[in-house]
Parts: structure tokens; sequence; C-alpha cells
């Protein structure tokens, strides 16, 4: 999962970096962050700003409906916060703002990406801490690396519409422009054939022109 953040100077980023709970863009300029927004997915923005032009600035820069955008601020009055949830934020919290409560709120956001272990059905588990792949048995199904990563992601958005190539390169990757779509074909295929010689069942469903879904 990827992570922008703008005029963040916070240890508990450090913290989500070190962890690799997501790939962490540090943005300190305006533009910079507006900039990236443009051009990149990402699952979660956290923003330190007073102004709110700036922040509708950023709200809107992004047509992604599934980035969560926080907003850490000292403006206290009802119309700055109103605005804010208005174009899309999801948390306004006051700056500054207590370590703990923040690491609480982006956990309670992306829940499962701080799970050490989730389960599909009754097929797998996967064994975040491991970076593993187990069927209920215990055994190891060999998917590593980025075919790993993609059967996590999948996992972690499968009660979402399919989930596209550009948005897995993106959240995925930590150069994501110099990644082609035909990567995530590649992993894609070998993560639906372990999978099917393991449990007999096709688990990802393509879905033309707008990507991939895994099976409930």
């Amino acid at each position: 999962m990827r992570l922008l953040t703008y005029n963040i100077d916070n240890k508990i980023i450090n913290k989500l970096e070190d962890e690799e709970r997501y790939i962490v863009d540090r943005t300190e300029e305006f533009d910079d962050a507006l900039y990236h927004l443009e051009v990149r997915f990402y699952n979660l923005v956290i923003v330190r700003e007073d102004e709110l032009k700036n922040c509708l600035t950023l709200l809107k820069s992004t047509s992604n409906t599934h980035t969560a955008f926080v907003i850490l601020t000292d403006k206290i009055d009802k119309k700055f916060h109103l605005k804010c949830f208005k174009n899309g934020a999801l948390c306004v919290l006051d700056y500054p703002c207590d370590d703990e409560l923040l690491w609480a709120k982006i956990e309670s956001i992306h829940r499962e990406n701080f799970f050490k272990k989730v389960y599909c059905k009754n097929y797998f588990g996967i064994d975040k801490e491991q970076k593993k792949v187990l069927d209920y048995q215990n055994n190891e199904v060999q998917i590593r690396g980025k075919a790993y990563d993609i059967l996590v992601y999948l996992h972690q958005n499968r009660f979402r519409p399919p989930i596209s190539k550009d948005e897995m390169i993106y959240a995925l990757w930590d150069d994501p422009e110099m990644v082609c779509q035909n990567v995530i074909e590649v992993n894609i295929n070998q993560i639906r054939s372990k999978l099917k010689k393991r449990f007999q069942v096709d688990m990802i469903d393509t879905v033309r022109n707008r990507g991939y879904k895994l099976r409930q």
C-alpha cells in the first residue's frame, strides 16, 4: 500500500515505513504534494495544513475515490472541518496530534494491513510476519516476492470493484513509473496457477478492461 505525507515531521511515519505497512512518499512543499497526487495512486494521504484553500486543492487533485485523506490542523472552526469532510476528507484531527491517536486512526482505516495473519475462506492463510502463504494444514504455497504482495493487496481489497493493473503497480512498487503492466499479468498468472494447483479452484477473476478480483 502507498502513503503520501505532506508537511509531516513525525516518528510515526518512520514506524509505518520501518514496519513495511506502506511505501511512503514524503513531501514538504505544497506543489510537490500536489504533483504526487496528480501522477500517483495513494491508499492513504496524511496532510498537515491550516489553509482551507490548500486542503481543498489537495482533496480535489485526485479522482481516486478510495484514497483516504487524514488532515492535521490547528483550525478548530466548524466551517473548516465541514468543508474538508464535504470534499472527501475521511478524518480531521487537531494539531499537534498525539502519536498514539494518529496511529490508531491509521490502523482503523486499513485494519487488515496491520493484522499479522489473515485468511481467505477455507483455503489459505497469509502470514504477514513471515511473508508466506499457507494452506489450512500449515503447508506453504510457494508464492513469494511481488506475487505475494499482489495476492495480499487483492485480499485487502476483496470487497471493492476489480483492482486495475495501474493501481497495483502504484500501490506496490517503489518506482511505479518504471514498471510495465505486463508484470502484473505475469504475477497474476503465477498466483492463479499456484492456488489452482493446490486447491483445484480458480480464485482470481479477470474482469476485461477493469482488472482483477479475488473470489469470495
